[in-house]
């Protein structure tokens, strides 16, 4: 979260900025003129945030691929090499920082949700719909793919990734001052540390152009911050900066708690208190008066005489728990200032307990699963980190109907799988495995605990990995690998919304859509031109609750298998290029949800596609998608579905005739599994590897 009200009073000093700028060539140099160690998870965010326009409709992938290639390309061409860092598994300090932020992004699920009616009449203004109430900055939600299209797209591009075991800020200034590069990041720590390379460059000021940039305006340019010009102005020392960032209040100190005792010391000893400057300008310099003020028996011994200092006035104040704040006050100071700097001057005294404290018993177990999986060079998602390092699995909060049930439900059997996989492989772990799962549950974050069962397992992995999915290689034989995690991903959503999900029933019409929209966004990447499969026109879909939480449940079931492939080690799925960023449109997905909705024929879905062989494939995919499914599927239209695709190919431009149904075949829908406090299975046609029991923990309440 950094550190409190830091980049506002930075950006009151302009001179202690420099503006650097590097020029583009068409040929990239042979030998790099500089070196970029980019903050992964910051990069990720800030370009999801720059081109979040139509995001609520769930995502468009492929865009953010295409700025990530312009990036690098840039880069490259300007002579910059480029590292990018990822966070690993959640420290167990930075809990309850998730936790708030969770909380805080179901309630903008909430409100987002709350005003769809005001968000649709936006859309259909062309000229104001970017003033739009999804637009505002503390509204956005990222989509819940972007960060592995991310770092997908930059292995595709043989970019250098390295995926941490924990929080990647320490690595990135470690290898910045390694390899003498420079820190690209967005993040208010970064400008605390002593040392940081070359100079820290904000995201939010580097700007690189992109393809269509005019060509005398073809260079790179970038403010620079380093920390030598950000001590001087504070009249501290370099090795001080980390004891600052601490007293303005981050992550390990809140502010609420430090602020307080060091306004009131300055009143209590009559030391220029007349002078304090409380407002956001005016208090980072008391802080470091107020460090100053205590430096006089030396660098050493300066935490001390802080703690001395203000724990006496915690003790004498009405703080709630001053007790136990002014007795955790050293402990804590010396812990955030060790996250900046572990060689610091200021912990020579605390050495010994630094050493024990950083000893991490569980970091092995991820490298020992590693070793075991041919992805050893690439490394696991950060959700598979977490499940392995603290048995926690934390779904992403997106845009979803915030009245049924969690999006993510659907896809845990997947999940059950991956859980399963990463049981088998701990070493030495004998204790019953038990996950939690941190999800939405109407309103406020939720745990869902899912206990181990046994599973029939199939003879190899490939085999098991295609039954977790209720799918058979028969079903994948007869087409391009490319559209093999499209089809398995179909096959699951469509037995499992009707299986595990009260009235979660696909509609056969929004089959179709679906199908149509993910073979529509997968063409260019199957080897269709445009010429063959034109871009649909179309305006800005309507958001429907229902078509916004199937594209919530479809992109977790994306997910979650994608995390399956990497544990279980499956060849060309999701890690052959761009098949990622292309498997999800969203405003693909909602337009043709809308327009099948309304009665369209397949031909009218097709409209655009002049290729006989594309209308072909979409035939073919859907015999595989549909095959053994039939009765999981509420029949709405009848689309003539023949038994061969050349009898079928020359009745798709006919008008679906809608079915006659009656209230109580609408009605006969599975039931919704009912979970209890003992261990009940949560699909009773499937023998499941984990159960589910949800104890109903409330994070509100903490």
């Amino acid at each position: 979260m950094g550190i409190h009200g830091l980049s506002f009073f930075i950006k009151s000093f302009p001179s202690i900025v420099d503006n650097i700028q590097w020029e583009i060539d068409l040929l990239a140099p042979s030998t790099p003129r500089d070196h970029f160690i980019v903050d992964g998870n910051a990069f990720v965010y800030h370009i999801a945030f720059e081109n979040r326009i139509d995001w609520t409709h769930g995502g468009q992938y492929a865009t953010i691929a295409h700025v990530v290639e312009n990036f690098a390309s840039q880069l490259l061409q300007a002579g910059i090499k480029m590292t990018f860092v990822f966070d690993g598994a959640l420290p167990e300090d930075k809990i309850k920082t998730r936790i708030k932020r969770q909380k805080s992004y179901i309630e903008r699920c909430v409100t987002t949700y709350s005003n769809l009616k005001q968000i649709n009449a936006s859309n259909k203004n062309p000229e104001g719909r970017l003033d739009g109430i999804q637009y505002y900055g503390d509204l956005f939600l990222i989509p819940p793919l972007t960060l592995e299209v991310v770092v997908q797209t930059l292995r595709e591009l043989n970019v250098e990734i390295k995926i941490c075991e924990a929080e990647a800020d320490g690595e990135v200034v470690s290898l910045a001052i390694e390899k003498m590069a420079y820190v690209v990041s967005q993040d208010s720590d970064m400008h605390v540390y002593p040392n940081v390379g070359k100079g820290y460059i904000p995201l939010e000021l580097l700007s690189v152009p992109t393809s269509d940039t005019a060509e005398d305006e073809r260079r790179i340019s970038a403010s620079v911050f380093r920390p030598e010009a950000f001590a001087t102005l504070l009249n501290i020392e370099p090795t001080q900066l980390p004891l600052f960032g601490t007293l303005l209040g981050n992550d390990y100190l809140d502010s609420g708690s430090i602020r307080y005792p060091i306004n009131q010391w300055y009143i209590l000893e009559g030391k220029g208190a007349q002078n304090i400057k409380t407002n956001s300008s005016g208090w980072p310099k008391v802080v470091a008066d107020f460090i100053n003020k205590n430096s006089h028996e030396g660098t050493e011994n300066i935490i001390k005489n802080i703690v001395d200092q203000l724990k006496p006035v915690i003790m004498d104040s009405s703080m709630k728990s001053k007790e136990q704040k002014a007795a955790n006050l050293e402990d804590q100071i010396v812990d955030s200032i060790s996250r900046y700097d572990t060689r610091s001057p200021l912990l020579h005294k605390y050495k010994q307990i630094l050493d024990k404290t950083n000893q991490d018993e569980n970091t092995t177990q991820i490298e020992t699963i590693l070793k075991q999986s041919k992805h050893y060079s690439n490394g696991f998602s950060r959700q598979t980190m977490d499940v392995i390092k603290s048995k926690t699995f934390w779904a992403s909060i997106f845009l979803e109907d915030i009245e049924r049930e969690f999006s993510w439900d659907v896809s845990r059997y997947l999940r059950q799988g991956l859980y399963d996989a990463i049981s088998e492989s701990m070493e030495g772990d004998e204790q019953p495995w038990v996950v939690e799962e941190q999800v939405r549950e109407k309103q406020h974050l939720d745990i869902v605990q899912v206990t181990r069962e046994s599973r029939q397992r199939k003879q190899n992995k490939l085999e098991d990995f295609y039954s977790l999915h209720n799918s058979h290689s028969l079903h994948l034989t007869p087409h391009n690998s490319i559209l093999h995690p499209f089809i398995l991903s179909m096959r699951y959503m469509i037995y499992h919304c009707s299986q595990s999900i009260y009235h979660g029933r696909l509609y056969n019409y929004e089959i179709i859509a679906m199908i149509v929209s993910g073979l529509k966004s997968l063409a260019p990447i199957l080897g269709y031109t445009s010429s063959e499969v034109a871009l649909p026109t179309m305006g800005i879909p309507t958001l429907k609750k229902r078509s916004i939480h199937l594209a919530a449940q479809f992109q977790s079931i994306v997910y979650s298998s994608y995390l399956l492939s990497q544990v279980l080690d499956i060849p060309n799925h999701f890690q052959l290029p761009h098949v990622l960023s292309h498997i999800y449109n969203g405003l693909y997905f909602h337009y043709y949800i809308e327009y099948a909705r309304g009665g369209a024929s397949i031909g009218k879905l097709l409209s655009g596609v002049f290729s006989v062989k594309f209308k072909t494939l979409f035939c073919k995919v859907y015999y595989s998608v549909m095959k053994d499914l039939e009765e999981e599927v509420q029949n709405v239209f009848d689309y003539g579905v023949m038994a061969s695709v050349e009898q079928w190919l020359t009745t798709l431009d006919n008008k679906p005739k809608r079915f006659m149904q009656s209230q109580k075949s609408l009605s006969q829908r599975p039931e919704k599994k009912k979970r209890s406090s003992s261990s009940t299975t949560l699909n009773s046609r499937n023998n499941n590897a984990f159960n589910v029991l949800s104890f109903g923990c409330n994070f509100d309440d903490l």
